[in-house]
């Protein structure tokens, strides 16, 4: 595009010199010619670009800038999976506390007051059984239902009832304590429920884990004759022993 270009004032400067003025005006266009000649020629011979310098090193770092603003805060997030938490019996009741899921209300069960042998424990039965066997071995255990016995002054209207209970589950829970002898729990732990020290009588045969029956029984519904099977006695102190 350059060569056309100077092509074209060189072929009008030399056809049309016909005055001084012209002739004139042909040297400066000449002079013109020249330098556009000479700007084609250095761009002919200019040469190509080189190539990028190593990059330089790192600058010194700058001082840390001011803390932004706290940002707005963020939705609540879906709940987790239940998992850990406490599983207890509530002895005496049908339901359990308020904040407590109930897994299943049941009977309370136990060996005879005059077996020496047998189960010690009590057991929350559920009132829907089932069982892997019909079979009946010559030589067993036995399960009885449990009796509330000499209540009346604090369990008024329940003596010879059947005691219910309660399997309940709380969530919010890691651990569970049942301490004897005192109606209150210490600092930052939660009361589930209070009730009575409650086993066996000390003179029949059969010697049964101590439990906490709640302070406001329940009964079993229809229960109330003495069939003389598990019992819950009172639990007194003394000191003469």
């Amino acid at each position: 595009m350059h060569f056309l270009a100077i092509s074209v004032l060189l072929a009008t400067a030399f056809s049309a010199v016909t005055s001084n003025e012209e002739a004139h005006s042909l040297v400066n266009e000449e002079k013109v010619n020249d330098t556009l000649v000479r700007l084609v020629y250095l761009q002919i011979l200019r040469g190509r670009d080189g190539r990028d310098g190593v990059s330089g090193r790192d600058g010194v770092k700058g001082e840390r800038g001011d803390k932004g603003e706290k940002g707005e805060t963020g939705p609540v997030g879906p709940a987790g999976p239940k998992c850990g938490g406490v599983v207890y019996t509530r002895w005496g009741r049908k339901s359990c506390p308020t904040g407590a899921e109930l897994l299943y209300e049941g009977i309370t069960g136990g060996e005879a007051n005059n077996s020496p042998g047998g189960g010690a424990n009590y057991v929350c039965l559920h009132k829907d059984p089932q069982y892997l066997s019909s079979h009946s071995p010559a030589y067993s255990g036995f399960m009885y239902g449990t009796e509330y016995e000499w209540s009346n002054g604090i369990f008024t209207g329940r003596d010879q009832h059947n005691a219910p209970c309660a399997v309940c589950y709380t969530s919010t829970k890691s651990v569970k304590l049942m301490i004897p002898a005192r109606t209150s729990c210490p600092s930052s732990w939660t009361m589930e429920y209070r009730g009575y020290l409650m086993a066996e009588r000390d003179a029949h045969k059969r010697n049964a884990v101590y439990e906490c029956v709640d302070e406001n029984v329940e009964s079993v519904d229809g229960s109330g004759a003495s069939a003389q099977g598990a019992m819950l006695f009172f639990t007194l102190s003394t000191c003469e022993k």
